[in-house]
């Protein structure tokens, strides 16, 4: 017994018993069996309350209680109530004190999805305006920021030139339109957080990319090290078997090339997502003659020059909390940027609910698109605006490469042998046991499912929710990534 460590519990409430040094540090009191017995029989009424129980249990005990939701919801309750009694009870002027205090510190931003849903009969300027004007008024009133003049100056120059480069558009000059977004992208472009090679993109690669930005408590490792996956779907009623057929649309097929999200009339794009489930939202939902292939990026790949539009509420709160992030200048300095950059994303996330013929939505991202080549930017990452809410970002991000050169006697572009693909294989629910074969592979699966990381995303089917890497989607990535990869026009 006396090689074991002991505490004393409380039988009320099962914590320990804590003490204070003369500087009023707390620690658990921790003693041998016989030490903690001959406390207890110095003091009658800690007999009536306390037992003694070893270091050891104590811990488990402790962790089974926090894995109790029951318990967990009774002692959170207990705890707002005890928080609503003391602060009901403080005098008036505390209370004002305590209330602005905290608004000076929540640098928290609120009510702005980065996804727009309009039906037809909707003015996607007026909307647009509006939503501009409304976030630029947030920061202007809210404590935390509207002393910051610069902020607030940069918020302000990135809503007038997304505002004059539409105005232009509309008058049919697409040159200075363009020239409107590229004004307004020249503060961004040299930072790496916006910029950065695919293989660090943080749509895909998260922090794990930026060694000034890492948690220190976070291993990184495998986020770094892991190869980027990334997906292409096609929608066929022909068998497809090769892998030039999973492309982009060819230049020689020019004409036939729509207007769409991040892409300009006539300009062929290569559009990649981080999964197969998001190339089917993109393809609206199709329920069969659904081909994927995989896409891996060689060493040229890896080091394409990525946008990065991936940038939401929730990331933008955790980003700098000022109490612990006070010095950390770098952290400020990019939250800002994301604050004033943010009404870029908005102007670029608008979705129609039903079909339209003028396209007006697509505006913006085509002058983004146009703005690229000047900054030497390979493509843009961005958010699906088919997800159902921001934080499934990791199983929703898209890649749009405009294609700027072709190969002379194929017609695609140069980029393309970038990739190396798996041939296109053509999604089965039914194959679902042949895909689960695959324990791993795709970059999604193993480090936001297989590794159980914090957070998982998850989808809604009609059959309820599931977390991404139950689906027959992730089992599916795994599946053709684990399938052989060869250059689009190497011989097998």
């Amino acid at each position: 017994m006396e090689n074991a460590t002991y505490v004393l519990v409380s039988k009320k409430n099962g914590f320990a018993l804590f003490e204070r040094d003369n500087n009023f540090n707390s620690r658990m009191i921790v003693g041998s069996y016989s030490e903690l017995v001959e406390l207890l029989k110095n003091d009658k009424n800690m007999q009536d309350e306390f037992i003694i129980m070893t270091e050891n249990d104590y811990h488990l005990s402790r962790g089974k209680l926090l894995e109790n939701k029951e318990y967990m919801d009774a002692m959170d309750k207990l705890g707002e109530e005890l928080s609503n009694k003391l602060y009901n009870e403080m005098p008036k002027d505390l209370k004002n004190m305590i209330e602005f205090d905290y608004e000076k510190n929540d640098r928290n931003v609120n009510g702005f999805p980065s996804i727009t849903k309009c039906i037809g009969k909707d003015d996607i300027k007026g909307n647009l305006w509006e939503r501009l004007n409304n976030y630029e008024q947030y920061f202007k009133d809210k404590i935390a920021f509207n002393d910051d003049a610069q902020l607030l100056k940069d918020i302000n120059s990135s809503i007038r030139h997304i505002k004059s480069a539409w105005e232009w558009y509309h008058r049919g000059d697409i040159k200075r339109a363009t020239e409107q977004i590229e004004l307004m992208l020249e503060g961004y472009v040299n930072d790496v957080f916006f910029v950065s090679e695919l293989k660090k993109a943080y749509g895909i690669k998260q922090l794990a990319g930026f060694n000034d930005l890492k948690k220190e408590y976070f291993d990184y490792s495998e986020m770094e090290q892991h190869p980027i996956t990334l997906f292409r779907g096609r929608v066929s009623t022909q068998k497809l078997c090769q892998r030039s057929e999973m492309l982009h649309r060819p230049y020689v097929k020019y004409e036939r090339i729509p207007r769409q999200r991040f892409t300009c009339e006539g300009m062929p794009a290569l559009y990649l997502s981080t999964t197969s489930y998001a190339n089917w939202l993109e393809l609206k939902k199709p329920e069969k003659d659904f081909y994927v292939s995989a896409f891996v990026p060689d060493k040229r790949g890896e080091k394409l020059r990525i946008l990065n539009l991936v940038i939401v509420e929730e990331m933008v709160n955790g980003f700098y909390h000022v109490q612990i992030d006070r010095d950390n200048i770098r952290k400020k300095e990019l939250q800002d940027k994301m604050i004033s950059f943010w009404p870029l994303v908005m102007a670029t996330s608008y979705k129609y609910v039903d079909l339209r013929e003028d396209k007006v939505e697509y505006v913006i991202p085509e002058l983004v698109m146009r703005s690229l080549k000047k900054f030497g930017i390979d493509g843009v990452a961005y958010l699906s605006k088919h997800l159902e809410h921001d934080i499934q970002f990791q199983i929703g991000v898209n890649i749009a490469i405009p294609i700027y050169e072709e190969h002379l006697d194929q017609g695609y572009g140069t980029v393309s042998r970038c990739f190396k693909i798996s041939k296109p294989e053509l999604y089965s629910e039914q194959a679902k046991e042949t895909y689960a074969q695959y324990k791993g592979g795709s970059y999604v699966y193993d480090i936001y499912y297989r590794k159980k990381a914090s957070y998982r995303p998850s989808v809604n089917f009609t059959e309820g929710t599931q977390i991404y890497g139950d689906t027959v989607f992730a089992k599916f990535d795994n599946y053709i990534t684990n399938m052989e990869l060869k250059y689009f026009d190497e011989q097998d």
